[in-house]
């Protein structure tokens, strides 16, 4: 196990996005706006467009999915933490199309249609995303 934190529970934050924003950096930017460092977020809604990722483990690159067409939010879920200083967001989705079919990964970007979206501050010290070699991806460190 790589990093064990206990935290408390903070403030709780429901909110609606802007029809015609971007999830990810909407969802970041409230969170450095609200000051909050260390979270959970949950969100449901529709985007008209979005992005998903796949990590592929041997080349240790993102292998991207664009998807042009609306999609129902079926689920997105995921934290905040800090790197470079800063809040950011780490969410995967599952996202819905007109027949029901189901496409999932890391979320990249979506134009928003409409969302929900729950934000539950961790207050604690919060995770420090760096830089692992063995994986090439940004991951909570033990070091501060």
């Amino acid at each position: 196990m790589s990093l064990v934190r206990e935290f408390g529970s903070g403030r709780l934050f429901l909110f609606g996005l802007d029809h015609d924003s971007e999830i990810v950096a909407s969802i970041t930017n409230l969170a450095e706006r609200l000051g909050v460092e260390a979270g959970t977020v949950a969100a449901i809604g529709a985007l008209k467009r979005a992005e998903i990722g796949y990590y592929d483990q041997n080349s240790h690159e993102y292998r991207a999915i664009e998807i042009d067409r609306p999609m129902e939010i079926t689920s997105l879920i995921g934290n905040i933490s800090t790197r470079d200083g800063k809040p950011f967001l780490h969410a995967h989705a599952t996202l819905a199309d007109s027949e029901g079919d189901v496409r999932g990964g890391h979320l990249s970007s979506g134009t928003v249609f409409a969302a929900e979206v729950y934000l539950q501050e961790l207050v604690g010290q919060s995770p420090v995303r760096r830089h692992d070699p063995t994986t090439d991806l940004f991951l909570w460190s033990e070091t501060d």
